[in-house]
């Protein structure tokens, strides 16, 4: 990990070097305590070791799933209430999916800037929309990777480019973003077996053209006793669908090329959270999903949704927290997919199928529940948590366990796992071999 050296180097370098100078007093002040009333800098991370084990697929024995280091170096520069920079580095090393990787990833990199009421944010960010937990169909600005291995949600989060601003008025607050470059989301293609005779071409993503731009607008409301907000997406989805882009007949059967494709679609969107009897958390999501395009006649392109969440939370003395929430999808125009009529056509059924499993539209209506228990113990240095969702329609389950400890301030050890089940014609079902796994953690923090 030479890199890792070349960039640590200077940087220390640099920090000792500026001790050294800002000590010098001037004026009977310190240089560093006169540079420090106009500039603030904070420097913070962690480093963690994480070991994920699960079992072979179609074979009764463990394997490693995963095995990596991490330092993440994040970094913040303030000038006064004129605005800030942050940045986050991360350096990782180790092997996944039975592969080394040796990468160094930027999160994200931004600067902020604030005139009067008017915020402005430009560069690389990652974009969180909705008040739902855990899943939140408003939330279509940034890419994700449900691949990554990590107790961390927010971690299968990505930066994109951003421009995104601000308009404060109390208790408005109107929020704008432009998204000039298109960046996809990982698709699950790499562990979803496909017949023989298909082959995975590299993607053709939209370019870096003005008229392939997207763009959103939301108005938040914030009360003192009630968050809500009402928003509009116009662009491509961060999450591609799976087309057919050749289609060869061959001796020995039908072969076909796919690769990953975007497409473009409306989401009008609204969310709140707002409480109960004082003490009883309630919140809500929803969006409303149209394609610019054509999904009949197009297996990458999903059909019209609706999505909504609905869910309550509670906590109980401190120690005790739960969320339970509904979670439904209903797709309009549906037509069930029949079999195939003859063996060279199921190649491009198997298409149309998997593009409706990782769409969540391979039925007309869903109904499932998702639910997050939480325990603290020992004055809180121990934490018990279980994230789940299971689905009515299609019998469809995943877990998330997960216990931490704090050893020390800042020094915590985590074990869990991640469960994924379901019938085999379901995606979880088809993930369970993959990404089902136990996993443990040591995380240090600065």
């Amino acid at each position: 990990m030479k890199w890792l050296w070349l960039f640590l180097v200077p940087l220390f370098n640099s920090h000792l070097y500026s001790q050294d100078l800002f000590e010098k007093a001037v004026g009977g002040d310190t240089l560093g305590a006169a540079i420090s009333q106009r500039t603030a800098f904070e420097l913070n991370g962690y480093l963690r070791g994480d070991f994920y084990a699960g079992k072979v697929p179609n074979e009764d024995k463990a394997e490693m799933k995963s095995g990596y280091s991490e330092l993440s170096l994040k970094f913040r520069i303030r000038r006064q209430d004129l605005g800030d920079a942050f940045a986050e580095v991360r350096f990782r090393w180790g092997h996944e999916f039975g592969e080394k990787i040796d990468e160094v990833g930027i999160r994200e990199v931004y600067v902020s800037t604030y005139v009067g009421r008017f915020d402005f944010r430009l560069g690389r960010q990652i974009v969180v929309w909705g008040r739902a937990d855990g899943f939140n169909p408003t939330d279509n600005i940034t890419p994700e990777d449900p691949l990554v291995r990590s107790p961390n949600e927010d971690d299968r989060r990505e930066g994109n480019f951003i421009i995104r601003s601000y308009f404060n008025y109390q208790p408005l607050r109107i929020e704008a973003i432009w998204v000039p470059i298109y960046e996809a989301s990982v698709l699950p293609t790499s562990i979803l077996s496909l017949p023989p005779g298909i082959t995975f071409m590299a993607p053709d993503f939209p370019g870096a053209n003005l008229e392939n731009n997207s763009f959103a607008l939301k108005t938040n409301l914030e009360l003192a006793s009630f968050d809500g907000s009402l928003s509009y997406f116009n662009g491509y989805n961060p999450s591609p669908g799976i087309g057919i882009v050749a289609k060869r007949v061959t001796p020995t059967g039908i072969e076909i090329d796919i690769m990953p494709r975007a497409y473009r679609l409306h989401v009008l969107g609204a969310d709140f959270s707002t409480s109960l009897l004082r003490s009883i958390g309630l919140r809500g999501e929803f969006a409303y999903g149209m394609p610019f395009d054509d999904w009949e006649s197009a297996y990458y392109i999903p059909n019209p949704d609706l999505q909504y969440v609905i869910g309550i939370d509670k906590e109980f003395d401190g120690t005790f927290s739960i969320i339970l929430q509904y979670v439904g999808r209903h797709v309009f125009d549906f037509i069930d997919l029949a079999p195939p009529a003859s063996p060279t056509e199921i190649p491009e059924h198997q298409i149309a199928f998997r593009n409706r499993l990782i769409t969540f539209q391979r039925d007309e209506v869903i109904h499932a529940v998702s639910f997050r228990p939480e325990v603290k113990l020992m004055y809180e240095t121990l934490s018990l948590e279980i994230l789940g969702l299971y689905s009515f329609t299609t019998e469809e389950l995943v877990l998330r366990p997960q216990a931490a400890y704090d050893i020390a301030d800042a020094l915590t050890f985590a074990v869990g796992g991640e469960i994924y089940s379901g019938p085999e014609d379901t995606l979880y079902g088809s993930l369970d071999s993959q990404l089902s796994a136990f996993f443990v953690e040591l995380k240090s923090s600065f």
